[in-house]
């Protein structure tokens, strides 16, 4: 009996000890749960890739052959346009701010620059031809093109799926120049034009702070009257150049959070 009542108060008295050192113990907090990916946020980044550009130029005969300087006034039978295509490397960077709402939508802002050496260039005849041989060579450069954009996405997690639209500019350099009854001449002109550009691409989020892109945009610049002046020759008139172009870019960004 005394045995009994010896174990029973040695195991009351370890059960005591053990509640009392749980309680002295920390409580664990739950694990929390994994915080979800969000668009929100801020980014810069650059962008590489190709562009192609067509322009239709009229009227360059125009401006040579119908020019009192070359005494051949109103000799110009129909109207003349010159079509130039043009393709090349190109590469730039971005800047812009992201916002995810309702769960999956994100709206944004994006400012972008791309640059590149987009040189096109036909040789056009006179009409009728004035002499064998004479000939003019229109010719166009686009050194960059800046953009200020929107875009509206759907997001799934880590990729985005977007379309975009805002407002384009190009920087063009126009030359026309040749051989006119034996006198050379070559008129140029300088023009910053505005336009429009709408584009879709979709973007990956690799990591919380890096993100890759691939993106296809198109720009239309409308027509617009570029004043073509030669300077040795003495004249200077109007020629018409109509311009849009394509992208396809790959980029990358580094984003900061919210």
């Amino acid at each position: 009996m005394n045995k009994l009542l010896f174990l029973g108060a040695a195991a009351l008295a370890l059960a005591v000890t053990e509640s009392a050192v749980a309680a002295d113990l920390p409580i664990k907090a739950p694990a929390p749960f994994a915080a979800r990916f969000t668009w929100t946020g801020c980014y810069l980044g650059a962008h590489v890739g190709g562009a192609w550009q067509s322009k239709d130029a009229t009227d360059p005969v125009l401006l040579v052959q119908d020019n009192n300087v070359f005494g051949f006034p109103g000799s110009t039978v129909g109207t003349t346009t010159a079509s130039l295509n043009s393709s090349g490397a190109i590469y730039g960077g971005q800047i812009g701010c992201d916002y995810q709402f309702a769960p999956s939508w994100v709206v944004g802002v994006e400012g972008a620059v791309s640059a590149g050496s987009l040189d096109g260039s036909t040789r056009v005849p006179f009409q009728p031809l004035v002499a064998p041989g004479d000939t003019e060579l229109v010719r166009v450069r686009t050194d960059f093109i800046p953009t200020v954009t929107a875009r509206l996405g759907y997001a799934m997690d880590h990729w985005l799926f977007y379309g975009k639209g805002g407002i384009a500019w190009t920087n063009d350099k126009y030359s026309v120049t040749g051989v006119f009854q034996g006198t050379p001449f070559d008129a140029e002109g300088l023009g910053m034009r505005t336009g429009w550009t709408a584009g879709a691409g979709v973007e990956w989020a690799f990591t919380d702070d890096w993100s890759a892109r691939l993106e296809y945009d198109y720009y239309d610049f409308g027509h617009s009257n570029v004043l073509m002046s030669d300077p040795t020759n003495g004249f200077a008139s109007i020629v018409t150049y109509r311009q849009s172009a394509q992208m396809v870019k790959l980029g990358l960004n580094f984003r900061v959070g919210p």
